[in-house]
């Protein structure tokens, strides 16, 4: 490859803004070990930042659930058509796929089906539910890339190739990261001296804010009337989203606690990090929460068709991650009816009005940190590098 002087063409195909970041960094390390590498496909703004080419806009496989994706069935046929056109004409040395199983598996089938070695980088959860798929993974991939120390075992049960990794944001956040000074923690280091600061974070995409947004108003409410002296912050995954919680808190209802709440563009994890516990959707959120070593409720409300369809096929006793991994409800999770201000508040409070509870969940989630923390990117670019039939190179930190 790059040692005969041909260029290392290696094809992505990532999903979502957490996709983006681990592209990001598997694209990192094999440039540590692969300086001139070609890297194609599907990404995001972090990937592109490290020299990745990108065929469309990563955002059109930012739909969630079972429903919802069909509405955009073409757009998405039509992608993976045009991305498999490209890989197929090109010849990349292996394709990964990174998450959006649904979208992945079928393209990644179809070239291996051609030749060409596949990677899939994120487990998909078949352990949780539709456990059918694991049929569909074995024959699409190579290689799968594991985020979660128990899903190798479940996929060698299946004969299917796979390597833990690690979970790259164990990396970059711990509870003794610290914290970046700048206006905002300023502010929220003023919030937190008039009593304890509750991150609320009520999702990355408009259906989950829609769905969330004003049971978590009422939660605040909830909350103040136990403990007059709580502030709140609510960090905006997007421009869009800001501009939609921005208009919610200047409605007439809030107006009596709005003073109490900050509402910021961006900077969730920095948010988690100077609050005292967080209130959020379930997702990737969960789990950066945990390595931070934040108590937190979590609450996972859906479309109710889709939700009808999927309660059925669930076979896991959670859906937080750091109750997946660690197999005890540390984080108190609330799904779809079940969802309110009375039990959100009530749980939220639990933590504030019981110091030991807190400290308990703290020291579970310190060990979860140290089990995921494996140098997931450097791991996952050797396996990737030998799909690809590359050597792997010895890098001298003192050249």
């Amino acid at each position: 490859m790059s040692d005969n002087g041909k260029s290392l063409l290696i094809g992505i195909v990532a999903g979502e803004a957490s996709g983006d970041l681990l592209g990001a960094g598997l694209i990192r390390a094999i440039k540590a070990q692969y300086p001139h590498a070609e890297f194609v496909g599907l990404g995001g703004v972090n990937m592109q930042a490290e020299g990745f080419k990108t065929l469309d806009d990563m955002a059109l496989l930012s739909v969630m659930g079972l429903v919802e994706p069909l509405k955009r069935l073409p757009q998405l046929l039509t992608l993976r058509r045009r991305l498999f056109a490209h890989f197929l004409e090109h010849k990349p040395a292996v394709v990964v796929g990174i998450d959006a199983p649904d979208f992945n598996l079928a393209l990644e089938r179809k070239l291996k089906a051609k030749g060409i070695p596949t990677c899939h980088y994120v487990c998909p959860s078949v352990w949780a539910w539709r456990q059918g798929r694991v049929k569909g993974i074995r024959k699409s991939v190579d290689h799968v890339l594991s985020l979660l120390p128990f899903e190798v075992d479940f996929l060698k049960q299946h004969d299917i190739k796979s390597t833990f990794v690690g979970h790259p944001l164990a990396e970059q956040l711990s509870f003794d990261t610290p914290v970046s000074e700048s206006e905002l923690s300023n502010q929220l280091k003023d919030f937190r001296l008039q009593g304890p600061l509750l991150c609320v974070m009520p999702g990355s995409r408009s259906s989950e804010v829609q769905a969330l947004l004003d049971v978590f108003m009422e939660t605040i409410a909830a909350c103040l009337q136990r403990q007059p002296n709580m502030r709140f912050v609510i960090p905006a995954a997007s421009e869009a989203l800001y501009e939609v919680l921005a208009s919610r808190l200047s409605e007439p209802d809030i107006h009596l606690i709005r003073q109490r709440i900050l509402l910021t563009r961006g900077e969730s994890q920095l948010c988690m990090q100077m609050s005292d516990l967080v209130l959020l959707a379930s997702g990737t959120a969960t789990l950066e929460a945990a390595l931070l070593g934040k108590p937190m409720v979590v609450a996972y409300r859906l479309a109710p068709l889709s939700y009808a369809i999927m309660s059925r096929m669930i076979k896991v006793d959670y859906v937080a991650l750091p109750n997946l991994l660690t197999d005890k409800a540390y984080v108190q999770e609330f799904i779809q009816h079940d969802i309110s201000a009375e039990t959100l508040s009530s749980a939220l409070l639990s933590y504030v009005e019981q110091p030991a509870l807190a400290a308990e969940v703290k020291n579970a989630f310190r060990q979860l940190h140290g089990q995921l923390a494996q140098n997931a990117s450097e791991k996952a670019a050797s396996v990737v590098l030998q799909l690809a039939g590359c050597e792997p190179r010895v890098i001298n930190d003192d050249l």
